[in-house]
């Protein structure tokens, strides 16, 4: 390959006397913004830096090129913007001394989800996760590059589109989501700009609420999409599932069809205010509308749990709608203060920790102040489908979300809640 042919821009080798013949770009192409690598930059030896494809609160995403097989692919870069930054002229990431703990966290839970997308790499319908590395302090995963339009754009253009146009984009995406809902994934995301429109349908961007990184009074930072995230998306505790994502589907319907936004949802709790669809689309079949405002549905429990049931009754099938929780089969637990931060580790059976390197399954130095030999226990109730914790008469005290368990007491746990081993040692655990 002629590195001197190379459009940094558009990475192709169109580069003839200073200008690309094909995007017209000079040799020399300046990021939009101070935090993204250099152009040209090159990852792992093998993958070419291009121009910036977009730029969010936690990531950028570049193309590049895998030099290897001389392809097209789109990099993400975890960089959340007020915790990192990158000095000019490096490629290192930079983090201060009092966000490092947070940014442990982040680039953690950013490293998991490029890990568990790329066993999702032959879905059809779900964008293909090639490599994820650590590399300049932080995280990248290397995915396939979709040239064209996403389902947002496409809007911009139409306004509206019908029922039966919305059909072939929709039905892909709940494809994909009966599939890692399957695996026990929740998107947490769903939108226009994450429903990909090419050839083929593809959901894209997973995990934007997955890798939050700032934490405060025991609770998370809460990032959703206003109009599109249902109530328990607001509340740091709240439980999720399949029907968040069935929620942020059915608004993308809403939108898709009558060009109108929904009401945030703490909105609608204070005073729903949503019009009927049926009243706003003429000639939307009646059963379509009527599974579309159920899906609405304010609160989790009157919504369909499951993507099959939601389908069913688009297409004028329904069946009993009955509530079906996701089957908890492991459990994550996050470092984000102590001596674990910034790690992660998965677990499928009972945890014991503590100091006791003959009893315990996470160890703790012998030195480490408030940790008894044994502290705690986690584990999975399959019975009741949930996970426990169990304090083991420890001296410093087993805390969840800023209460502390009896000496002895078990309890029982939801998704998203932080354990504390004494007041310096703080997981996050995930379901």
């Amino acid at each position: 390959m002629d590195f001197g042919k190379i459009c940094l821009n558009c990475l192709n080798p169109t580069m003839y006397q200073g200008t690309c013949t094909c995007c017209g770009a000079k040799k020399n192409v300046k990021q939009p913004s101070f935090l993204a690598l250099p152009a040209g930059t090159i990852l792992k030896g093998r993958y070419l830096i291009g121009k910036t494809l977009g730029n969010g609160g936690f990531g950028i995403t570049y193309l590049g090129l895998d030099l290897q097989s001389e392809k097209k692919v789109a990099i993400k870069e975890y960089m959340p913007v007020n915790v990192a930054t990158r000095a000019t002229g490096q490629i290192k990431v930079s983090v201060a001394k009092c966000y490092e703990d947070k940014f442990q966290y982040g680039v953690s839970r950013f490293y998991d989800e490029a890990k568990t997308l790329h066993t999702f790499s032959e879905h059809p319908n779900i964008v293909k996760v090639y490599k994820f590395f650590y590399e300049n302090n932080t995280a990248y995963m290397v995915m396939e590059y979709l040239p064209g339009n996403d389902f947002r754009k496409y809007l911009r253009q139409k306004k509206t589109v019908s029922f039966s146009e919305l059909l072939p984009i929709i039905l892909p995406v709940m494809d994909a989501l009966e599939f890692i809902h399957e695996n026990n994934l929740i998107h947490r995301d769903i939108s226009p700009d994450n429903i990909y429109m090419g050839d083929t349908v593809k959901l894209i961007d997973f995990g934007a609420a997955r890798y939050a990184y700032a934490y405060q009074s025991n609770s998370l930072t809460i990032i959703m999409k206003e109009g599109y995230a249902p109530e328990e998306q607001y509340r740091s505790h709240g439980r999720q599932g399949p029907w968040t994502d069935i929620y942020a589907l059915a608004a993308t319907m809403y939108v898709s069809l009558t060009a109108t936004m929904i009401p945030k949802a703490p909105d609608r709790l204070l005073g729903d205010q949503l019009i009927d669809i049926r009243k706003m689309v003429p000639g939307l079949p009646e059963s379509a509308g009527a599974a579309i405002m159920k899906a609405l549905a304010l609160r989790a429990e009157n919504r369909y749990q499951s993507v099959p049931f939601f389908r069913d009754a688009l297409m004028g099938m329904e069946r009993q709608n009955t509530f079906q929780p996701m089957q908890i089969r492991s459990y994550r637990l996050y470092g984000i203060q102590g001596f674990y931060s910034g790690k992660s580790l998965s677990a499928d059976s009972d945890l014991c920790i503590g100091r006791s390197a003959e009893y315990c399954s996470l160890i703790y130095p012998n030195n480490m102040p408030q940790i008894s030999r044994v502290h705690c226990i986690i584990r999975i109730d399959r019975k009741r489908n949930m996970v426990i914790v169990q304090d083991c008469n420890s001296t410093y005290g087993t805390w969840v979300n800023g209460y502390r368990l009896a000496p002895g007491m078990e309890a029982s746990l939801e998704n998203g809640d932080f354990i504390s081993l004494g007041t310096q040692q703080k997981f996050q655990l995930e379901f």
